[in-house]
């Protein structure tokens, strides 16, 4: 059985997937007069803010994008961020089984805590690696490996869940078994797939998670 399971937190256990895409469909319009499809800033998921800024906002002063970004997700968010259905259920079993609870991700911890706080779920999770605990980020692996060191444990002791190629990457890196979640979003398999990364499982459901461990 697995011993630590590690999850990605947007688009994994909590939706926010909206106030993202609106979020940057709002920088989109002020800094580029217009709005992007759906599918590219579904595409940008994983990444960190400031890397999808390089290159999609390239001309503009990343810090100031990074405040503006920041700031209409924190005035425009309430009621738009839920714990998707059946994760805090499958959480609560998965620590009732003696597993621990690792959180991978590239979003801020003060942002992430924030969240947890509201919906309810800070107390299902044992380790967090934010996007401040790393110097290199999902595809690479540290994210994963920094909270196996915290955990104390081997590769093989434990899987991640993601909805993102990074995610499917960041555990592939560090010889973890991955497992993409079918419940969040479109996700472009062929881009994956280009890149090298191959999901160990796909998922449709959160308990069948319970099957895998």
């Amino acid at each position: 059985m697995k011993k630590y399971i590690i999850f990605d937190f947007d688009g994994t256990i909590a939706n926010t997937n909206d106030i993202i895409i609106e979020s940057w469909q709002a920088t989109f319009r002020k800094y580029l007069g217009h709005e992007l499809a759906v599918r590219d800033i579904e595409a940008t998921f994983g990444e960190t803010l400031r890397h999808t800024i390089s290159y999609m906002i390239p001309d503009a002063e990343i810090e100031e994008v990074v405040d503006h970004y920041r700031k209409y997700q924190e005035e425009h968010n309430k009621g738009k961020v839920y714990v998707f259905p059946g994760v805090r259920e499958l959480m609560d079993e998965l620590r009732a089984k003696g597993c621990k609870i690792g959180i991978a991700t590239s979003r801020t911890r003060n942002s992430l805590t924030k969240y947890m706080n509201e919906l309810g779920i800070e107390g299902c999770v044992d380790e967090i690696i934010s996007v401040e605990d790393v110097s290199k980020h999902k595809p690479n692996p540290e994210s994963v490996t920094a909270l196996l060191d915290k955990f104390g444990g081997t590769p093989d002791e434990a899987i991640m869940l993601g909805d993102t190629k990074f995610d499917v990457g960041c555990a592939q890196n560090a010889g973890v078994e991955s497992v993409l979640v079918g419940w969040s979003h479109y996700v472009d398999e062929e881009s994956m797939a280009a890149d090298g990364y191959e999901p160990t499982y796909r998922i449709a459901e959160p308990r069948e998670l319970l099957d895998l461990i």
